[in-house]
C-alpha cells in the first residue's frame, strides 16, 4: 500500500465527499476534497496529487470534460481517474473519456480502496 499517495476526491455532494475523505484518511492515504473543478486545478497545479477519484456531473462542469483536459495535458495526463456516477450509461462515456476506472453509486468502499490500491501500484510500477 502507499501510505504517502494524495488523492484528490471531486465530487459535489458533500456527504460523498466526507466519506470517501474519512475512509481514505483512515487508510493512510492524503485527501484533498473539492466540489470545484476550479480549486481542484489549483491543487494540481501544486503537483503531489497521486490519484483522482471524480463524479461525471460537477457542479458546472462536465466531469468527462474535466478527465479529457486533465488526460490531454502532459502534466496530469500520467495521473490514474476513477469516475463515479449514479448515472445508468455512464460507465462508457467515462472510460470514453478516458477515465482508468469506473465505480457506480451507491459504491461499495471495498471496490473503491481495490480500484486505488491497483492504480496507485501500476502507475508506481512505470
Amino acid at each position: 500500500m502507499n501510505k504517502n499517495a494524495r488523492i484528490l476526491v471531486l465530487d459535489d455532494d458533500p456527504d460523498i465527499g466526507t466519506m470517501i475523505k474519512m475512509m481514505l484518511e483512515y487508510k493512510g492515504y492524503g485527501v484533498i476534497v473539492s466540489d470545484r473543478a476550479d480549486l481542484a486545478q489549483q491543487a494540481l497545479n501544486t503537483g503531489g496529487v497521486d490519484l483522482i477519484i471524480m463524479d461525471m456531473l460537477l457542479s458546472g462542469v462536465n466531469g468527462t470534460d474535466l478527465c479529457i483536459d486533465l488526460k490531454k495535458n502532459p502534466s496530469t495526463s500520467h495521473i490514474p481517474v476513477i469516475m463515479i456516477s449514479a448515472h445508468p450509461n455512464a460507465k462508457e462515456i467515462c472510460l470514453q473519456a478516458g477515465a482508468d476506472e469506473f465505480i457506480s453509486k451507491p459504491f461499495d468502499m471495498n471496490d473503491i480502496l481495490s480500484k486505488i490500491e491497483r492504480l496507485l501500484n501500476e502507475a508506481l510500477s512505470q
